[in-house]
């Protein structure tokens, strides 16, 4: 939670699926000048709670959707009381507007390229832009607020780097909502990449290629991992909420093995 809104990210990513004809047709993949990549790909993207990693949401298409096509079908679970975090690939004014016209807030990181002409320099050294239409019909310019800071780190050997962040935020208030406390909000963002994780290495069981030979057993297959990883999930708050713990130091993967090893005792191959 950040000021009583509660944290939600939102990401995407792809899995393989088995080379056939049914699922290339449907899903599509990558290419380049050497001819089609190995498998074809189903592209998904969720919505999960920064703070337990639970879905709010889920949506997949074919490869050649893009992300902020698809994120359109969770805007339905999103809503007031929300800020919701995405990462450079998400920004857009046609999409912010959907956002906020659900009643959600939004902090999303803008690309190096992305023009953001200040109109007003806040107290902060935060300042006001303008996000602008693609085209006229899509509706007036939002006014937002800019937050940039740059990360330094320290690698391997003491070389060290930095990078420029570019947050954008309809969170005007410089008093009610500090650029600090946004901008560490913000790294909460990775959570969403845990949530990918579990899905793609713990649930598949280190099986880089989903099993479904046909488009409708990959649905099916797609949803089926979402409502095994909630499933899980609820088992996790329930802990939570037993021990007192902060539901981020319960172990995912503890959590799958204790499912596991009880369905197995009760229901043997």
């Amino acid at each position: 939670w950040l000021g009583g809104l509660r944290l939600v990210a939102v990401d995407g990513t792809t899995s393989d699926v088995p080379d056939t004809a049914g699922n290339r047709a449907v899903f599509g993949g990558p290419s380049n000048g050497g001819g089609p990549g190995p498998f074809p790909q189903v592209r998904w993207v969720a919505a999960a709670e920064s703070g337990t990693g639970a879905l709010l949401g889920a949506a997949f298409g074919p490869y050649t959707a893009g992300e902020q096509v698809l994120v359109r079908d969770l805007l339905a679970a999103l809503g007031p009381g929300m800020l919701v975090l995405a990462d450079r690939n998400f920004l857009s004014h046609a999409l912010a507007r959907d956002v906020l016209a659900a009643g959600a807030h939004l902090l999303w990181r803008a690309k190096a390229s992305f023009a953001l002409k200040p109109v007003e320099v806040l107290a902060d050294g935060t300042y006001l832009a303008r996000l602008n239409p693609a085209r006229k019909t899509d509706g007036p310019a939002l006014t937002v607020r800019v937050i940039e800071y740059t990360v330094h780190t320290t690698g391997p050997g003491g070389t060290a780097s930095s990078e420029l962040f570019c947050l954008v935020t309809d969170l005007l208030d410089v008093e009610e909502w500090p650029a600090l406390d946004l901008a560490c909000a913000y790294r909460d963002r990775w959570g969403v990449e845990t949530v990918i994780g579990h899905h793609k290495t713990d649930l598949g069981e280190g099986q880089a290629v989903l099993r479904s030979r046909d488009p409708e057993g990959v649905a099916q297959e797609m949803w089926a991992l979402f409502a095994v990883y909630q499933a899980l999930h609820r088992l996790m708050g329930t802990a939570a909420d037993a021990t007192g713990l902060p539901p981020s130091t319960i172990s995912f993967r503890h959590t799958l093995t204790a499912a596991t090893d009880s369905i197995g005792a009760a229901f043997p191959p």
